[in-house]
C-alpha cells in the first residue's frame, strides 16, 4: 500500500467515567487518579455521577450509549465490576451489546491499568476487569442498589429516608 491510498478511518471511541457518588464502593485514591489521568490526557471523556442512580432513573442518556455502542462506536466505560455495569444498563431497559463495549474495573485495578484500558485500548486491562471477580454477586449488588435508589422520591437528598 501506498501512502497516497485510503487509510481506513480510526474506530470512534466514546469514553465514559462512573464517579460511583453514591455507594462509594470504588476507592477514593484510584476514582481520582483515573480521574486526573483522563483530565490530564486532553482527550474528550464523559463524567457521570453514578450509573446505578442513573440506570435506577432509566435516564435516557444510557440508551444513548448502548446505541452509539451497537453502531460501530467503542465505549469505554471506567466503572466496577463488568457484569454489574452490563447489568445496570440492562435494568435501565438499554443492554449493551456483546461487541464495541470496553468495561474497566476501578475496584480490582490499579489506575494505571485502567487508563491503559480507557486511553490506550489495553485489551488485557479490559480481560483483567473481567477476570477479577466477575459473578453474580456484583450483579445482585448493582441490582439491591437500584432497587433502593428506585424507591426514594426524586428530590429526597442521599442519606435521608422518606
Amino acid at each position: 500500500m501506498t501512502g497516497s491510498e485510503a487509510q481506513p478511518p480510526e474506530p470512534t471511541v466514546r469514553m465514559l467515567y462512573c464517579r460511583c457518588a453514591f455507594a462509594q464502593v470504588v476507592p477514593a485514591d484510584v476514582k481520582s487518579a483515573v480521574l486526573d489521568g483522563l483530565a490530564a490526557a486532553g482527550r474528550g471523556f464523559e463524567g457521570v455521577a453514578d450509573l446505578c442512580d442513573m440506570a435506577a432513573r432509566r435516564d435516557p442518556h444510557l440508551a444513548d450509549l448502548a446505541r452509539l455502542a451497537k453502531e460501530g462506536t467503542t465505549l469505554r466505560i471506567a466503572a466496577c465490576w463488568p457484569r454489574a455495569v452490563r447489568g445496570l444498563f440492562h435494568l435501565a431497559d438499554s443492554p449493551l451489546g456483546e461487541t464495541g463495549v470496553e468495561i474497566l474495573n476501578m475496584r480490582t485495578l490499579p489506575a494505571e491499568r485502567v487508563l491503559a484500558g480507557m486511553l490506550d485500548g489495553d485489551t488485557s486491562a479490559v480481560a483483567e476487569s473481567a477476570a477479577a471477580r466477575d459473578d453474580a454477586t456484583a450483579e445482585q449488588a448493582a441490582a439491591s442498589r437500584i432497587a433502593t435508589l428506585g424507591k426514594l422520591p426524586p428530590n429526597t437528598p442521599l442519606g435521608e429516608t422518606p
